[in-house]
């Protein structure tokens, strides 16, 4: 049975959306997601935050769907190209990019238990489409076929650690270069 949102008034779906959106620009500072620290940039109370979004996971979760949503897009359209192992590192080039501008969705997609029923089913459907471009680069002797998307998943948050880490982490070839080391070593390149 499909989870069924409940349909907001127009002012708590302003405010909602003023509350994501407040949280997004203060992730996008490198700041974290603090609840207080939300309610004051969306300018409404803190009890209004708290209502929408019992936890902070469940507000980083909100912020993190717009790139779920997105990638779930991105896997749909690389499984239609031809070559398998191109759609499935061009997808993967894409997933470490959103990991690596997007600490939310890093969060919200390694997190052993997602806070909201929405993430879990978006994590499922993401996984599902990535499972799909793993099972096409394996059935064409790609990558190793016991490779699951939840171990890609952790993988790529791996790569974008290191990217993070790095000291050349300007370098914008760097992200590349570590992803495809590690797909080399997967595909047996």
């Amino acid at each position: 049975m499909k989870d069924v949102q409940p349909v907001l008034r127009k002012d708590a779906a302003r405010n909602r959306r003023y509350i994501v959106d407040a949280a997004r620009a203060i992730a996008q500072e490198g700041k974290p997601i603090q609840l207080n620290a939300v309610a004051k940039a969306a300018d409404v109370g803190v009890g209004t935050v708290y209502r929408h979004f019992p936890t902070p996971e469940a507000l980083v979760e909100a912020v993190a769907a717009d790139q779920f949503a997105f990638l779930i897009q991105q896997a749909e359209e690389a499984a239609a190209l031809p070559d398998a192992e191109q759609a499935l590192r061009g997808f993967l080039k894409t997933a470490v990019a959103a990991y690596l501008r997007d600490d939310a969705f890093a969060a919200a997609a390694i997190d052993p238990e997602p806070a909201t029923p929405e993430i879990q089913q978006l994590r499922l459907r993401l996984r599902g489409e990535l499972n799909g471009l793993l099972e096409r680069s394996a059935a064409d002797g790609g990558v190793h076929p016991a490779l699951t998307a939840a171990d890609m998943m952790l993988l790529l948050c791996g790569v974008g650690f290191a990217v993070r880490h790095s000291p050349d982490r300007d370098d914008p070839d760097l992200s590349d270069r570590y992803l495809n080391a590690l797909l080399d070593g997967a595909l047996g390149n």
